[in-house]
């Protein structure tokens, strides 16, 4: 396992912890990284050599793909077939001179039908940031989408691909360094390790966010690479062999995967089997209603990483690119506060209802000019479940809702925001408070 020895420290979803800032001390340690929460587990076996990831991989030139401003390379990935994979890349850092230590710097994993975009790295330029964004799926750039140029084509392979996705997890028959899920976790890695070989980025302030597949991706890498300063994922997350949804559901059994396969895939490739080694701090970015990975599982996986993890839940996010990096302003405030000292997002402890009267109540820290209770009296899957929401009075470190909650109700949770300059930000939310399934 790639580890950092930090202190230990309770899970908290949403919860309240100081404002947080990474420090100048930090040890690394280098194992091979084992799948599952317990190193003692049976099915617990060395999937990645952290050895060979955390080394600065080679670069190459890539001058098929340019982008303008930015750098376009390929760098070396994890082997496959007993050959070095090349993985596409783009790369930049904000125009000038470096701050002292150098540039804070952030890991872009795209997700399904994504590639490497140009849009995402100068997103996180403007904000101070350097980044990288690569393929990971063993392609070269194309399209128009977000920043892309030149109309290349859609999905070009090139001859030093590793392998690509099939379907969810389609290539389970194949040995484990053959499956794209390991590659894609072994190449996040081996950018974050490229980064830290950059003379002007601080190797101490490195984050990772991921979009859908990508947030599933970084979900895991989460567990698997502690150099990481914190950990974003957006829409994407773990406990995905226990989702309703239709659409997920079919790839497990009993449509799907021998007993064996499966359990390979609960101990290795899902993320709830890395999350509790995350220590970093987690971000959990959705939409409330996301039609792909359903709020039930994603607040699951925030509760389960090993660290400080907090949801930000806004209502109508929709699930894509772009929309993944450019309408969540927390995304940001979350990463300046841990690496630039920036002020924290607000934090909600686990709502209650009080005895007897249904009304909701939470504790929290920070700024809100609303806050809201959302619940549910649906029952059935959890994609088509009708949200209602109710108002919340806003006291003292203390929200409390201005009616109760229908006795009928099956889940809810707490969420606020701050209007400022025209739009919101601040949103933060609750853990998920199920009630009955």
């Amino acid at each position: 396992m790639i580890r950092q020895a930090i202190s230990s420290a309770p899970t908290l979803l949403s919860g309240f912890f100081p404002s947080l800032a990474v420090s100048a001390a930090g040890v690394f340690m280098l194992s091979a990284v084992c799948a599952g929460p317990a190193a003692a587990s049976p099915a617990s076996r060395a999937i990645w050599d952290g050895a060979t990831l955390v080394k600065a991989p080679k670069v190459f030139p890539a001058p098929d793909r340019p982008a303008n401003g930015l750098r376009s390379l390929f760098y070396e990935g994890a082997d496959y077939q007993g050959k070095p994979t090349w993985v596409f890349a783009y790369y930049a850092a904000p125009e000038g001179p470096p701050p002292a230590g150098g540039w804070p710097a952030v890991v872009c994993a795209h997700g399904g039908g994504g590639t490497a975009y140009p849009g995402w790295v100068r997103n996180w330029n403007g904000h101070g940031y350097a980044a990288i964004a690569m393929d990971l799926e063993g392609r070269l750039p194309g399209g128009k989408d977000h920043g892309m140029e030149g109309d290349l084509p859609l999905g070009a392979g090139h001859p030093n691909a590793g392998p690509a996705r099939i379907d969810w997890f389609g290539d389970r028959a194949l040995p484990d360094k053959e499956q794209w899920f390991y590659h894609a976790v072994a190449d996040v890695i081996r950018a974050n390790s490229l980064l830290r070989s950059f003379p002007e980025i601080n190797p101490k302030k490195i984050g990772l966010t991921g979009i859908s597949w990508g947030g599933t991706i970084v979900s895991a890498v989460a567990g698997v690479d502690s150099r990481f300063a914190f950990v974003i994922p957006v829409y994407g997350c773990g406990f995905i062999h226990e989702s309703d949804n239709p659409g997920l559901a079919q790839w497990f059994p009993p449509k799907n995967m021998t007993a064996a396969q499966f359990k390979d895939y609960r101990t290795k490739w899902d993320p709830s089997a890395h999350l509790p080694s995350a220590k970093m701090p987690m971000l959990w970015v959705t939409g409330v209603a996301d039609p792909v990975f359903q709020i039930d599982i994603f607040a699951k996986s925030a509760k389960a990483a090993g660290g400080l993890s907090s949801l930000c839940l806004r209502p109508f996010l929709a699930h894509g690119h772009g929309n993944g990096w450019e309408d969540a302003p927390e995304i940001y405030t979350f990463a300046d506060n841990i690496v630039k000292g920036g002020p924290p997002l607000p934090q909600l402890a686990r709502p209650a209802t009080k005895p007897g009267s249904g009304i909701v109540s939470a504790k929290y820290k920070g700024e809100f000019t609303e806050a809201w209770v959302y619940f549910t009296t649906s029952g059935g899957l959890w994609k088509d479940r009708k949200w209602n929401f109710i108002q919340c009075n806003l006291g003292k470190g203390e929200l409390v809702s201005q009616q109760r909650i229908p006795q009928d109700t099956k889940a809810f949770f707490v969420y606020g925001f701050r209007v400022q300059g025209g739009g919101r930000n601040n949103h933060a939310a609750s853990e998920l408070v199920v009630l009955k399934p």
